[in-house]
């Protein structure tokens, strides 16, 4: 091999190094930014389960109140105390 080979094989394996770097560094904002993003869908699930215990809950007493009236007051109620928690957010 020539030292001019040697000098263009060089230069060829630090451009691939820099692509290479470069994508390490675009892959890592990716996995940041998804990593984030299940943070933020985790703590979503975990407010809609907490929603759904609560109406499930909710119907359950309804259920055990004979008054049509009452049970529809009840679940209004409830409705009512979920839509203030999400505007409070």
């Amino acid at each position: 091999m020539t030292t001019n080979e040697i000098i263009q094989q060089n230069q060829e394996l630090q451009l691939r190094y820099a692509k290479a770097i470069n994508t390490i560094t675009i892959l890592e904002r990716k996995l940041e930014k998804l990593q984030k993003e299940n943070e933020r869908l985790k703590d979503e699930n975990r407010r809609l389960k907490r929603q759904n215990n609560i109406l499930m809950r909710a119907i359950e007493i309804a259920l055990t109140i004979r008054d049509r009236e009452k049970q529809d007051l009840h679940l209004k109620k409830i409705l009512q105390h979920l839509k203030n928690i999400e505007k409070s957010r």
